[in-house]
């Protein structure tokens, strides 16, 4: 069985901004035949400037330009910031209906710290509120639901959104599907529970859906928005 495989496009470190578009043109064009889908990643906090990205102006130059290259021959999807504003949201969406895009994936990891219990690194004495980077899983978990409701309700759930950010739990994939995900993702779970979490998942999905008297996850989509 051949499984779809999704390939993440985000700009080179040393690539100046001014540049972005062309550098996300670049990794398209040499990579396309090689995944189903494609991810414009504006959104890592790892590459200096890459969320300003994400500014509707610069946002619309890549995506128009990959869509060009395109031709609608491979399902193209945004990955946002969890720490956007509404309005940014808004506008993002916008675009995702201008460049006719397949999907969002809502979200990326997010450098807020006051989520989180732990205060101070152990190993280091460092704050955390000093260290570089993106935080996933747990303290993430809220945040990427609560956006996850939100593109949902201004699209009227007919923008597929994959959903992820603090899933280790069949409870906590149902949170995000009935937000309004259509798919989810795990990354941080999958680390801390092993693999054996997606059958525990699944399974606990199934029993959602018995409880809930539904006959296919489908059915769940939205449910609580």
């Amino acid at each position: 069985m051949r499984f779809p495989l999704g390939i993440n496009l985000g700009k080179s470190k040393v690539t100046p901004l001014e540049s972005a578009a062309e550098d996300y043109l670049g990794s398209f064009r040499l990579l396309q035949n090689c995944g189903n889908y494609f991810v414009v990643n504006v959104s890592s906090p790892n590459t200096p400037g890459l969320r300003s990205l994400q500014d509707a102006d610069q946002l619309d130059r890549i995506l128009g330009l990959l869509q060009q290259e395109n031709a609608g021959q491979k399902p193209l999807l945004v990955k946002i910031a969890p720490d956007l504003d509404e309005g940014a949201i808004a506008d993002i969406l916008a675009l995702c209906q201008t460049h006719h895009l397949a999907g969002i994936i809502a979200t990326n990891t997010t450098v807020q710290r006051d989520r989180l219990h732990t205060q101070r690194l152990a190993t280091t004495g460092k704050l955390l509120t000093e260290e570089a980077g993106g935080i996933s899983g747990a303290p993430l978990r809220q945040r990427s639901t609560e956006i996850i409701r939100l593109i949902y309700q201004k699209t009227s759930g007919t923008l597929p959104i994959i959903g992820v950010g603090g899933i280790f739990t069949a409870e906590d994939a149902w949170e995000k599907i009935t937000a309004g995900a259509s798919l989810v993702q795990v990354y941080t779970g999958w680390f801390y529970e092993g693999p054996w979490m997606v059958r525990r998942i699944l399974d606990g999905l199934a029993q959602k859906l018995e409880a809930h008297g539904l006959s296919h996850i489908e059915r769940a989509i939205g449910q609580n928005t």
